[in-house]
């Protein structure tokens, strides 16, 4: 359970922070926390386990869960909802500054990362693709590769980029 806890704690965590749909995630750290928590003791339930088929991707079938989670959640929130028409009182400035804060690591994160690609070929690519934005054709003529090569030289900077942010607890 561990193992699935751990390959799975990012498809969740974007569910949950990010949102789906029309809902766009829940922004307090604690409630993030709690339903991370709570779709994955959902997951390894019993029932839940016996539901999965083991045919198709466990990914889809851990998504659904989470958004149903979410939804159980949204719902439950709804019910006790003031209906005396008074806004919910709210601290902007809180999200305001822990969506900054969020902002700021992920830029150093990055920046650690790109600071970390000290070939040159690699170097072009990733501010090539993903900075700048270029094509792969462009890219093969620039450095010299054909675009077989630089196309799986951006997949391989990709993976290595995703597990350097989800080391730094950036990314999904």
């Amino acid at each position: 359970m561990e193992a699935v806890y751990r390959a799975y704690l990012g498809l969740v965590r974007t569910v949950v922070v990010h949102g789906f749909g029309g809902f766009r995630g829940f922004r307090g750290p604690a409630d993030q926390d709690d339903m991370i928590q709570t779709i994955f003791l959902a997951a390894f339930e019993e029932n839940a386990r016996l539901r999965y088929d083991g045919v198709s991707p466990y990914v889809a079938f851990l998504r659904g869960l989470a958004h149903n989670k979410v939804r159980q959640q949204l719902s439950k929130n709804t019910r006790f909802a003031r209906t005396d028409g008074a806004p919910v009182p709210r601290d902007p400035m809180a999200e305001d500054f822990e969506g900054e804060v969020l902002k700021e690591e992920t830029r150093t994160a990055v920046s650690a990362f790109r600071e970390g690609v000290t070939d040159r070929v690699e170097r072009a690519i990733l501010e090539g693709y993903f900075i700048e934005g270029l094509a792969e054709e462009t890219l093969a003529s620039q450095v010299g590769m054909t675009r077989y090569k630089v196309r799986k030289m951006i997949a391989a900077l990709h993976r290595r980029m995703e597990k350097h942010l989800r080391e730094h607890d950036v990314l999904v």
